[in-house]
């Protein structure tokens, strides 16, 4: 039987690289959903958003156990993207976030894990510059 865990990892970075392809942040979905081990039920979708202010690619895939979703604001003075992934099947923050290291070359990031269970509780917050060897979900 499953046994749901929910937790929901929220991240913000500013970052070094963008994507601006539909298509390339929708393989990042495909690729990140592998590595945590997770199922794609519907998407990913991705389209860029042209509104002043909020000009950047936006994207969403759904799981068979939530969702995932990012915007990437490419066009501020310093770039950044803010991030989710809310599951009921248990991932590591550390596989997350190395994948968007790999794709967007953070910078600086701050990054919150929530238990949804029964109350909302914060399980892990860090901030700071990002060094991939120090990330770890202990």
């Amino acid at each position: 039987m499953f046994n749901p865990i929910h937790q929901h990892l929220l991240v913000k970075c500013s970052i070094k690289k963008t994507i601006r392809e539909v298509e390339v942040l929708n393989q990042w979905f495909r690729d990140l959903v592998a590595k945590v081990g997770m199922k794609v039920v519907a998407g990913p979708t991705s389209v860029m958003v042209d509104e002043p202010g909020n000009e950047g690619l936006t994207g969403t895939v759904t799981l068979a156990t939530s969702h995932a979703s990012i915007h990437i604001w490419d066009e501020a003075e310093n770039p950044f993207l803010q991030f989710d992934i809310y599951s009921c099947k248990c991932y590591e923050t550390s596989v997350v976030l190395e994948h968007i290291n790999n794709a967007f070359e953070i910078d600086e990031y701050e990054y919150m894990l929530v238990d949804r269970n029964d109350n909302l509780t914060v399980v892990d917050q860090k901030a700071g510059k990002y060094e991939q060897n120090l990330i770890t979900n202990e």
